[in-house]
């Protein structure tokens, strides 16, 4: 099963050597033609092999193919709305993810363990230095910004707790995910905004559908790792 599932996913394969190629070799306006085909080789993927095609998820994929092409027909011209559209996209991940958090997990001991601790840190620390850089140019948009930075710092938290919780088969790669996130949302503001190399373009763009990939298998591929897990209390 697993070997035909992963077939499917060639046409993914595909289209993402194509989003590399186009961001090396073309100049990044290009992406937006380009990109929404690696998206919908996701979305696809997703609705072929998910145990149950959650609404939410499609939903979640035609918003951020919408912000993509947002961010690199004008990153600075629409972003506030980019803000929004981000901000949802992280929203409809989080509902999704909220069935994997159970009650009994929100305990003291494992929400200060020394693997949380670091990384809230290392977040804390790089949202500060991101946005000491960006917000001078954006400060008619503090407030969209900081929505963003909100919604994203809980998705990546949600994703993080999940992986440290260890109750699924697979959380390493809602780990991978929420890394991604935080390199994607880390060097894209600063290559759009002072400093635009077409490296850093290829990079986000490995990150970022790296972590949707690897996002879409936690979702298609979860299996609890501990017998009666169903019988815990969920949010």
């Amino acid at each position: 099963m697993h070997k035909k599932i992963q077939k499917t996913y060639i046409f993914f394969y595909l289209s993402f050597l194509v989003v590399v190629l186009t961001a090396v070799f073309f100049e990044k306006k290009n992406l937006v033609y380009v990109k929404p085909i690696a998206t919908i080789s996701l979305l696809l993927g997703y609705i072929l092999h998910a145990k149950k095609n959650h609404f939410l998820y499609i939903l979640s994929m035609l918003v951020i193919m919408f912000n993509d092409t947002l961010v690199y027909l004008d990153l600075i011209r629409y972003f506030n709305s980019i803000a929004i559209t981000v901000s949802i996209y992280y929203i409809l991940n989080m509902v999704l993810l909220k069935d994997f958090i159970a009650i009994n997990d929100m305990k003291i001991d494992k929400l200060f363990t020394f693997p949380i601790v670091i990384s809230i840190v290392l977040i804390g620390y790089l949202i500060y230095s991101i946005s000491e850089l960006v917000l001078p140019r954006i400060m008619n948009s503090m407030w969209f910004f900081i929505l963003i930075l909100i919604s994203m710092t809980i998705f990546i938290g949600i994703c993080f707790f999940t992986y440290i919780a260890d109750r699924y088969e697979g959380g390493f790669r809602l780990f991978v995910a929420a890394c991604c996130c935080v390199f994607v949302n880390a060097l894209l503001p600063i290559n759009e905004l002072f400093y635009y190399n077409k490296v850093f373009t290829v990079l986000i763009n490995i990150a970022e559908m790296g972590g949707m990939y690897f996002f879409m298998l936690f979702l298609i591929e979860v299996k609890p790792k501990k017998i009666g897990l169903e019988d815990t209390e969920y949010f």
